[in-house]
């Protein structure tokens, strides 16, 4: 089962399941918590090529994505980029 405690949303249409009626246009690259997941709505990639105006937000958006997800993972009580199995290693059999 997948059961992420942070997502990013790219796109309108995946943003409206976590924040009904809002506007990517008010929300996108901030992080909110819904629920019990953190949730950071941002507009598609593919935006800027049907529409070059948001290009520079889009940018701007992704550069922020770093800081907001560590954020995200010091409130959760974790550290590293993958979660709970960081720093983990297999054992050879």
């Amino acid at each position: 089962i997948v059961d992420p405690s942070i997502i990013v949303t790219l796109g309108r249409h995946s943003m409206g399941l976590f924040f009904k009626g809002a506007k990517i246009t008010q929300i996108h690259g901030q992080m909110r918590k819904v629920d019990d997941r953190f949730v950071i709505g941002m507009y598609h990639p593919a935006a800027a090529l049907h529409q070059m105006s948001l290009k520079p937000m889009i940018m701007a958006d992704f550069a922020k994505l770093p800081e907001l997800l560590k954020e995200a993972r010091t409130e959760l009580g974790r550290s590293g980029s993958k979660g709970k199995t960081a720093g983990k290693k297999k054992k050879a059999v």
